[in-house]
């Protein structure tokens, strides 16, 4: 009988508890910036530290938000800097 009593409460609490994580990821959840992860898409993915960011997600965040030009990375290649600023300009 104690068996049955321990499997359901935990099987409860397993149930509460998902359940209450599911209403936190509905309801705290944020929304990713799409030109961001556009631009990310388009950088060399290498981080290689060169424009003085950690990570190529960080520069396009810094590319988007204007706190980065685009030529400051420099593995990047031309047609995707291209690519990169006319994105910029259609999301003015």
């Amino acid at each position: 009988m104690d068996i049955v009593i321990s499997i359901s409460v935990l099987g409860g609490l397993g149930l509460i508890l998902g359940i209450i994580i599911g209403l936190c990821n509905k309801f705290l959840s944020i929304e990713n910036n799409q030109l961001i992860d556009e631009v990310y898409d388009l950088l060399p993915k290498i981080n290689c530290g060169m424009c003085g960011n950690p990570s190529c997600i960080k520069m396009a965040e810094d590319i988007v938000l204007k706190r980065a030009l685009v030529s400051a990375c420099k593995p990047c290649k031309n047609e995707n800097r291209l690519l990169i600023e006319k994105k910029i300009e259609e999301n003015k």
